[in-house]
């Protein structure tokens, strides 16, 4: 075997072995809650984000709210990802049931998105009409801009309120909604590791060519 493909074994076994980890991609839980927002059929709200240099896989994302439907009737909640142009990427799955008191509940969706590496992203949270009748429900929002996570990676300073089917411009309000994005990213060990490879290969390559 040539010292070429030699070097592109090892690197088919790095990136196919422990070259992604569980991470905390970005969060502002820990924050003082500044207000709820109110979740009626009548409103949707949306929150931009931004990712890192590695990009990830976004496989949970968690709230604090409360009081009315979200106690026995959070399938009536819908949480969407959308691309920075509108586009919409998928919807999260409903967790159907929260146990526990009517306020600061920690509401956890699941999905499975590949997020491109510095991009924009938003949530998108809107309420099916059968929850009016239960009570408003609500999700906070902090006015703190401090925020734990990777590198790079950040929650907008402000949301926008739509009225429903966004038939008109959306209003904004200074703060960010509590929340928590969670996944996997690649190792970076790994990634040093590939890269470094990759310049072994160039480096075979010209010893050929010469």
């Amino acid at each position: 075997m040539t010292g070429f493909f030699k070097v592109l074994t090892v690197l088919i076994a790095i990136s196919t072995g422990g070259a992604i980890h569980a991470a905390t991609l970005v969060t502002n839980l820990n924050e003082d809650f500044a207000e709820q927002i109110t979740l009626t059929s009548s409103l949707e709200y949306t929150q931009a984000f931004t990712t890192g240099s590695s990009g990830a896989t976004l496989q949970e994302l968690t709230f604090i709210g409360g009081s009315g439907f979200l106690k026995t009737n959070i399938e009536y909640l819908s949480v969407k990802l959308y691309a920075n142009n509108g586009t919409l990427l998928g919807a999260f799955t409903n967790p159907a049931n929260v146990a526990g008191v009517f306020s600061n509940q920690i509401i956890t969706f699941s999905g499975n998105f590949s997020l491109n590496s510095n991009s924009i992203y938003s949530i998108g949270i809107t309420v099916d009409s059968g929850a009016d009748s239960y009570g408003a429900g609500y999700l906070n929002y902090t006015s703190s801009l401090n925020q734990d996570g990777l590198a790079g990676w950040g929650i907008g300073n402000n949301f926008a309120t739509w009225e429903s089917g966004r038939t008109t411009a959306p209003e904004y309000t200074t703060g960010a909604l509590s929340m928590s994005l969670s996944g996997v990213v690649p190792e970076p060990s790994s990634l040093s590791l590939i890269v470094l490879g990759l310049s072994g290969i160039a480096v075979l390559r010209r010893r050929r060519v010469e």
